[in-house]
């Protein structure tokens, strides 16, 4: 096998800091050295009518999916379910207070539930203070590492738990590319 040779999809909102960006090479880096090499479906890729088909057919190449949720929507007063009460018919159909909360990206739950159904391995990593709902929020599904901090990255990317998720991740990976070309070898 030689480098770059296994494809996994990154799917993260555009980013708008450096810090963002910092992330995003460290990452590239770390999975580098694993024998992996990320694509991205690019803002300017994104179109109404085929963007869909287009990551599809991107996701389909790919051996395992990797989400980054970084903070992209804000909440200053906000209020989840207006109106709503406790109700035995409902799954939790009370009011919730979301002020002071922030969302990623719609598109990484888009990209990650793609993947889900393609059966690729799936890592989530979320920034600190991303309200964990919908793919961000994990599962037996996934492989999901503790979130992280802009302004800590050398922090999250040296520790040792961290590290180990990837590397189950990784694992998982690798797996999934063996299994699919154990034929081709």
């Amino acid at each position: 096998m030689s480098k770059d040779n296994v494809l996994v999809f990154l799917s993260h909102p555009n980013p708008f800091l450096d810090e963002q960006q910092c992330f995003i090479e460290k990452l590239k880096q770390k999975l580098y050295n694993f024998y992996l090499k990320t694509i991205t479906l690019q803002a300017d890729n994104y179109d109404l009518t085929d963007s869909i088909n287009y990551l599809k057919g991107m996701i389909k190449q790919c051996y395992g999916i990797i989400i980054i949720g970084f903070k992209q929507i804000f909440i200053d007063k906000g209020v989840k379910k207006r109106g709503g009460v406790e109700d035995p018919k409902y799954y939790y159909p009370m009011e919730t207070d979301v002020s002071g909360q922030a969302l990623t990206s719609p598109f990484c739950h888009i990209e990650g539930t793609i993947g889900l159904i393609n059966d690729l391995p799936l890592l989530i990593i979320n920034e600190k203070g991303v309200r964990e709902e919908g793919i961000i929020k994990g599962g037996k599904f996934s492989v999901k590492t503790k979130p992280f901090d802009l302004h800590h990255l050398d922090e999250f990317f040296n520790d040792r738990t961290v590290a180990q998720q990837i590397s189950v991740w990784v694992g998982r990976v690798m797996d999934y590319y063996l299994f699919l070309n154990l034929n081709k070898i």
